[in-house]
C-alpha cells in the first residue's frame, strides 16, 4: 500500500512539472537547456518559502506582532527594567554612605573619647603617679617618701558622683565590635574612677602633711614653678562661652578635666613634700638638749630666742639632709661654728650649725637621708650637739613641727 502511494505521488509529480527543455536562438544559433522535475521541486520549494514569509510578515504588522514590533518592545521592557536596577543601586549606594558616615561619626567620637581617657589615664599613671593595686592606696610612695598615714584630714575635697561614668551610653556604632568598645570603655571608666579616688584621698594627706608643718600648703605650692594655661574655650559673637551648657551641666569633658587637674595638684604635691625638710637631721641615738623659742642664753642666762632646736648625741654622730636640695653654703659663721646650709626648694632652707667635720661643698646635689657632716661642738657652743634650723621664705621656723609631720612618712 505504501508503495503504491510513493508510485502515485511519483505519477502525479512527473505530470505536474514534467520534464520541460527551453529552446533559444542567438546570433544565428540555437540553444536549448533541460529543465528537470528536481530543479523545478526546489525552485517551488524556495519560492513558495518566500511567499509563506512574505504572508507571516503581512499577517503579523496587521496583528501587531511583527517580529521587528517584538524585538522593539522587549528591548524596551529590558532598558525599562534596568533602568529601575540603576535606581535600587543608587539607592543602595545612598544607604550605605550614610551608614557608613554614621558609622565613621560613632567611630570618630569613640576614638576622641577613648583617647581623652587614654591620656588622663597616663597623666594619672605619670604625674598623679596612680597604682592600680587597691592595696597600693593604703600606702603611696613619692620622691623617696612613704606616707604611712594622715595626721589629719584638713581639707577635704568635695567627692564627685561616679554615675558620669559608670552609667554613660554603650558604644553603638552597628558593626561587631560594639561589645568590644563597650567593654574598653568600662575597663577605662573603672580605671578613671579608681584613679580620682585614689588621687582625692592622696591630695588629702598631702595636704594634711604640709599643714602640719604650720605653714598653709597653698602657701608652699605658691614657691614652686608657676605655670599658666587652661583649655581652649572659644567665644561666640556675643562673648559666650560655645561649651557653657556642657560646662554646667558637669558632663563628660568636665569630668576628665577634673581628673587632670587633681593629677596635676598630685605632681604639685609630690615635688612640694619632695622639698618640705621632714626628716630627722641625726641618724644616730641622741636626745633633746633645747627646744625651739623662748629659753635663757646657756652662757649669759638671759632669755633670749631660740631659732632652732638643738640635739645631743656623740662626737662624729652622722648628720643627714632632711629634704632633697642643693647645697648653698659650707664653711664657718658667727656663733654657729662649722656650718652647712641646704635649699630644698619651695622656698625652705635648712641649717646644720656647730659640725665637728663637713663632707660636703657648695653646689652639690644632695638626696634625703644623705650624709653630710659629722656631730661637734664648733662655734658658741657647751658640749658636743646639733643646731638643726628650718627656714621658710627666709623665716626660721619651729623644726619640731616638720619633724613631727615627718613621722607620718618614712
Amino acid at each position: 500500500m505504501f508503495a503504491d502511494t510513493l508510485t502515485t505521488l511519483k505519477e502525479r509529480t512527473l505530470k505536474t512539472f514534467p520534464e520541460r527543455q527551453f529552446i533559444h536562438r542567438t546570433g544565428g544559433k540555437v540553444n536549448y537547456f533541460i529543465l528537470t522535475t528536481r530543479a523545478q521541486l526546489i525552485i517551488s520549494g524556495i519560492i513558495g518559502t518566500i511567499l509563506l514569509w512574505c504572508l507571516f510578515t503581512i499577517a503579523s504588522m496587521f496583528w501587531d506582532a511583527s517580529p521587528l514590533r517584538s524585538s522593539t518592545h522587549q528591548l524596551k521592557v529590558q532598558k525599562e527594567e534596568f533602568n529601575r536596577h540603576l535606581v535600587d543601586l543608587d539607592a543602595q549606594v545612598t544607604d550605605a554612605r550614610e551608614l557608613l558616615g554614621m558609622q565613621q561619626e560613632k567611630f570618630e567620637q569613640a576614638a576622641e573619647s577613648f583617647e581623652q581617657k587614654h591620656n588622663t589615664i597616663v597623666t594619672m599613671l605619670t604625674q598623679g603617679r596612680v597604682a592600680e593595686k587597691e592595696n597600693d592606696l593604703n600606702s603611696s610612695i613619692y620622691a623617696q617618701s612613704k606616707i604611712l598615714m594622715s595626721p589629719l584630714t584638713l581639707d577635704v575635697i568635695e567627692r564627685q558622683a561616679r554615675i558620669e561614668f559608670s552609667q554613660q551610653t554603650p558604644m553603638q556604632t552597628g558593626t561587631v565590635l560594639d561589645a568590644s568598645l563597650t567593654s574598653i570603655e568600662l575597663d577605662q571608666n573603672n580605671i578613671l574612677i579608681s584613679g580620682d579616688a585614689n588621687m582625692q584621698t592622696r591630695i588629702e594627706r598631702d595636704r594634711a602633711i604640709l599643714s602640719a608643718t604650720g605653714i598653709p600648703f597653698a602657701k608652699i605650692l605658691k614657691n614652686g614653678p608657676a605655670g599658666v594655661g587652661g583649655p581652649f574655650i572659644a567665644l561666640d559673637e556675643k562673648g559666650k562661652s560655645a561649651h557653657t551648657d556642657q560646662q554646667q551641666t558637669g558632663g563628660f569633658l568636665s569630668r576628665l578635666d577634673n581628673i587632670q587637674a587633681r593629677a596635676t595638684e598630685v605632681e604639685a604635691l609630690d615635688k612640694a613634700l619632695a622639698s618640705v625638710p621632714l626628716a630627722f637631721p641625726i641618724d644616730a641615738e641622741h636626745y633633746l638638749t633645747s627646744p625651739y623659742g623662748r629659753r635663757k642664753d646657756p652662757f649669759t642666762k638671759r632669755p633670749t630666742k631660740h631659732s632652732g632646736i638643738d640635739y645631743a648625741s656623740y662626737r662624729m654622730a652622722p648628720i643627714v639632709a632632711t629634704a632633697d636640695g642643693k647645697v648653698s653654703f659650707v664653711g664657718r659663721r658667727a656663733g654657729y661654728g662649722r656650718v652647712v646650709e641646704i635649699k630644698h626648694g619651695h622656698g625652705f632652707k635648712t641649717r646644720y650649725a656647730h659640725l665637728a667635720k663637713t663632707y660636703v661643698k657648695r653646689g652639690q646635689k644632695i638626696e634625703k637621708g644623705e650624709k653630710i657632716a659629722g656631730m661637734g661642738s664648733s662655734g658658741r657652743s657647751t658640749s658636743t650637739h646639733l643646731h638643726y634650723e628650718v627656714f621658710f621664705e627666709k623665716r626660721a621656723q619651729d623644726p619640731s613641727l616638720f619633724i613631727k609631720a615627718g613621722k607620718y612618712v618614712q
